[in-house]
């Protein structure tokens, strides 16, 4: 009884390529070697996903900050950034602007909310508060520093005094009741004289006049006046005898 002999198996291309490419990328996994992770590498990964976290996080806490207005939650964050810019700040004059800048900023901020009755009021008390501290800044600088330092001083004051009034000037019919207290006190606070300034009206009261040469009188009244000449006497006539 003869057998009937099947056909030998013959492996299709398409199928042969798909084999190869399986097996190469298992190849790939099975024979690269794993990475055992230290005890420092193990807590770096994490801590610096944290820090990354945290980054963006304060980035964009930052940036709701500075655009931030009194009485909006992210405005105390602004504060802190605020008050470590002046605790950097070691030059006195510098200081003192810095100082001016925080009065500007806050008097801006007055502007964007000038006609809400529910953040004015607390605005317009922000402003007020920075122009104290900045005058009182000021006047501790001019008592304690050489002239040259109070004059810079001075410069700052007179030219943030200017400024301010120009814009309060513009804002006083748009402000609510509540918050022209405020700025009535902030304005009163910068037009005070400054120790520069008393310095100045005390020294022409003294001197009587602005150059600090006081005028003298050398004039002599009429009447008065004498002569320190000797006399001459008039020579009589002698009789003439013939």
């Amino acid at each position: 009884m003869s057998q009937r002999r099947l056909p030998e198996p013959h492996l299709r291309d398409e199928f042969r390529r798909e084999l190869r490419a399986r097996l190469m990328r298992e190849a790939a996994v099975t024979l690269t070697p794993k990475r055992r992770d230290t005890a420092w590498t193990a807590w770096l990964r994490p801590a610096v996903a944290v820090g990354l976290a945290a980054g963006v996080l304060f980035a964009g806490a930052a940036s709701a900050a500075a655009a931030s207005v009194p009485g909006d939650p992210a405005f105390g964050l602004k504060r802190a950034i605020e008050e470590v810019r002046v605790a950097l700040t070691f030059d006195d004059v510098q200081r003192v602007r810095v100082l001016a800048d925080i009065a500007d900023q806050r008097l801006s901020e007055l502007e964007k909310v000038a006609t809400r009755d529910d953040k004015a009021p607390t605005a317009s008390e922000e402003y007020a508060l920075a122009v104290t501290r900045f005058r009182a800044a000021v006047d501790a600088l001019q008592q304690a520093a050489p002239e040259d330092k109070s004059a810079l001083a001075q410069d700052v004051a007179d030219a943030a005094r200017e400024k301010h009034e120009i814009v309060l000037e513009q804002l006083k019919d748009r402000l609510p009741e509540k918050a022209k207290d405020a700025v009535d006190r902030a304005l009163e606070e910068e037009r005070k004289d400054t120790t520069q300034n008393t310095k100045d009206k005390q020294e022409k009261d003294n001197n009587g006049s602005p150059g600090g040469a006081s005028p003298k009188n050398d004039a002599t009244p009429r009447g008065t006046e004498r002569t320190t000449s000797p006399r001459t006497a008039t020579p009589r006539p002698t009789d003439r005898r013939p």
